[in-house]
């Protein structure tokens, strides 16, 4: 080819490869492998931890994954939230959840585009929104409130839909706007249905549910509601916690939701007038609260109500008595809403026992406390939820649009430089069209010349073909008519020296040298008919067992004459395929062991079937081996791969050149193992049917 049409070519590669280069830059984004999570195994890890404490569940954790080889990016970020939800709902510990939280977004980062990953970044993003929320960072809250849903939703699992509207209806609460949360409430719950790959997690939030619901109906003064919402989760409670029983942290779950419930039903009774069942349902919770390692903030709240109702009854010795346990419990674990609760009941204590002026005082610092209280939640009073989502939307709009442009950008640029390159391309084209057309008519003569070859090669393979051909049919009509002269005279031989009472010792030994000469001149005849066995031959069904069964008995005679023992396993197997020639390569491989094993040895013949409708035929001798120098040349028509057997037996070296061609005729394969002085193993593989 010339060169000015190389220079175009190349050139034009070029400009093709820097523009997909291009193209790829902006309209694709390119991510690596991630590496391979681990789901199945860390599913049974985390659900061995619910049965640990939750101290010796965090050490297991770090034990696990300090020596766990290449945790995939869920593997962590499972981690990662497992430590983020101890911290935040058991601890309250905002500066260690946040960091836990980030961990996630920082294993996850650009890899959301999976629905598991992405709902795992929704998750810790509505966590974190949480702790903005309880920091009074509201607007921040909201945008990660945001997010987290968008994520969630896209990665299309609806049972993590309740942790949207769930948070959205505790906002809603937090506000006083009860009415406008129960519904979020509800919608929570029914999300939790579709939890059916974490029953413990449905049954632990939808009983909260029912709950919180019952909580809006309390504060909205609609106690008849609340109670019926109180029952139902009590109810919910009886009848789903049975299989949950078996782990230790579930059934004291179940015991703080309960008293929970209790105390909330006693707030209910107390309001009502009913100090009797009040005081029941406040006992019953602190028989749960105030034991092991129970929720004791719960605890807190309900000795408040407790006090409120020994107040109530004129009770003020126990009132005392509780209001000391109370503020024992404040110390331990300091809690707002509780500490206020101590200050005003502490006013109204002192107010009815007659002590007017530690009344005020504690009045006055419960109003303080309050007031700070009101400062910190009032920004969050002042949002409304819906206008701020509003807000938030249309800035991610605006930020799509910007996003939007700069992609378009790009492609302008990548027009204008497609544009510059069809153009530079189409100039070259132009500029080389001129110097190739001088070189077509060589080009078009160098091709003739290539083609007249072509055909003067394909006539002179073609007759070399037909010579091959002619060659074979010649040798196998000759070899056909020396068969029979040459039978005869091996066989007259045989005849003669069985006479012997007409012929000499040195009469007999020609006659015996005579008969061995015939009878290799016989053998070569047979393997030379057996060449070129891949023409065109006739196929019908064979009973492979029968014919292998056959071959050994035809070949137990020669066997014994060396003391050797052939020992046969077969199964019932149909071959569609040539008698005669499988047969052949039966009687080869056989006739081969026989020669090559040492007197008195054993050769095992065996057949077993494979997969695919295969069957596989061994035939193994302890014989002398193949040495590893002819190896290579053993299934080759050479005669540099024969050698003679154990007792000095003729070989011509073409038995297993045949046997390999009749084989692959067949479709089949052949092989073998073999090590020098310890024996060989050849093996044939054919499909039945």
């Amino acid at each position: 080819m010339n060169t000015g049409l190389l220079t175009n070519l190349s050139t034009f590669r070029l400009l093709t490869g820097v523009l997909l280069l291009l193209l790829l830059l902006a309209g694709c984004e390119t991510h690596s492998g991630y590496p391979p999570d681990h789901s199945e195994y860390f599913d049974q890890f985390f659900q061995r931890t619910d049965s640990l404490e939750a101290s010796q569940a965090l050490h297991q954790l770090d034990s696990t994954f300090a020596v766990f080889p290449n945790p995939g990016p869920m593997d962590l970020a499972r981690k990662y939230a497992y430590k983020m939800n101890h911290y935040w709902s058991r601890k309250r510990d905002k500066k260690m959840a946040r960091l836990y939280a980030d961990s996630i977004f920082y294993v996850l980062k650009g890899k959301t585009d999976r629905p598991d990953y992405g709902r795992e970044y929704g998750e810790a993003l509505l966590t974190t929104g949480d702790i903005m929320r309880d920091e009074g960072k509201f607007s921040d809250a909201f945008a990660r409130y945001y997010e987290g849903r968008a994520l969630i939703q896209k990665s299309g699992d609806t049972c993590s839909f309740n942790s949207y509207d769930g948070r959205l209806a505790m906002t809603y609460y937090l506000q006083k706007r009860y009415r406008e949360a129960i519904p979020y409430f509800e919608e929570a719950f029914n999300a939790l249905s579709y939890c059916k790959n974490d029953p413990y997690y449905g049954f632990r939030i939808q009983q909260g549910e029912l709950d919180n619901i019952g909580l809006c109906y309390y504060n909205l003064n609609m106690n008849d509601s609340a109670r019926f919402y109180y029952d139902s989760a009590l109810h919910y409670i009886q009848l789903n916690e049975k299989p949950f029983h078996d782990k230790d942290r579930h059934v004291q779950f179940i015991a703080e939701a309960r008293a929970v419930i209790f105390g909330n039903l006693g707030s209910i009774f107390l309001l009502q007038g009913d100090t009797v069942n009040a005081e029941n349902n406040f006992q019953d919770n602190l028989r749960i609260t105030m034991s092991g390692d129970h929720d004791k903030r719960n605890a807190q709240q309900t000795v408040a109500k407790l006090i409120q109702l020994k107040l109530y009854q004129s009770k003020y010795d126990e009132a005392r008595t509780w209001l000391r346990t109370l503020r024992g419990m404040l110390d331990t674990l300091p809690y707002d809403s509780s500490e206020l609760n101590w200050r005003q009941l502490q006013s109204k204590y002192y107010a009815v026992t007659g002590k007017p002026d530690t009344a005020l005082a504690f009045l006055q610092s419960f109003v303080a406390l309050k007031d700070s209280l009101t400062a910190v939640n009032s920004p969050l009073n002042d949002l409304d939820i819906q206008r701020e989502f509003g807000y938030i939307s249309k800035e991610y709009e605006l930020e799509l649009l910007r996003k939007q442009n700069e992609i378009k950008s790009i492609y302008l640029v990548v027009s204008v430089l497609l544009f510059a390159m069809a153009a530079i391309i189409a100039f070259q084209i132009w500029q080389y069209s001129k110097r190739s057309k001088k070189h077509l008519t060589a080009l078009e003569q160098l091709n003739k010349q290539v083609t007249d070859q072509n055909a003067q090669m394909s006539r002179s393979l073609n007759a070399l073909e037909q010579s091959q051909l002619d060659n074979s049919r010649m040798m196998k009509i000759v070899a056909h008519d020396l068969r029979n002269p040459v039978g005869a005279m091996a066989g007259l031989t045989e005849i003669l020296s069985l006479d012997l009472d007409n012929t000499s010792d040195g009469t007999q030994e020609t006659l015996q040298l005579m008969r061995e000469s015939g009878e290799r001149a016989l053998s070569l005849i047979n393997e030379l008919l057996y060449l070129n066995v891949t023409t065109e031959m006739q196929r019908e069904p064979v009973e492979m067992d029968v014919v292998l069964r056959y071959c050994v008995n035809l070949l137990l005679p020669k066997a014994k004459e060396k003391g050797i023992t052939i020992q046969l396993y077969t199964i019932p197997v149909t071959f569609f395929g040539n008698r005669e020639k499988i047969w052949r390569v039966f009687s080869n491989l056989i006739t081969n062991a026989i020669k090559f094993s040492r007197r008195g040895s054993v050769i095992d013949v065996r057949m077993q079937p494979e997969e695919n409708d295969m069957v596989k035929i061994s035939v193994k001798d302890e014989g002398i081996g193949i040495p590893p120098d002819i190896r290579e040349k053993i299934f080759n028509l050479s005669p540099d791969s024969s050698r003679k057997g154990t007792m000095g037996e003729e070989s011509f070296g073409l038995g297993l050149a045949i046997s390999k061609q009749i084989v692959m005729a067949h479709s089949g394969r052949i092989w073998f193992e073999s090590e020098e002085g310890k024996g060989s193993v050849f093996y044939v593989e054919l499909k039945r049917g």
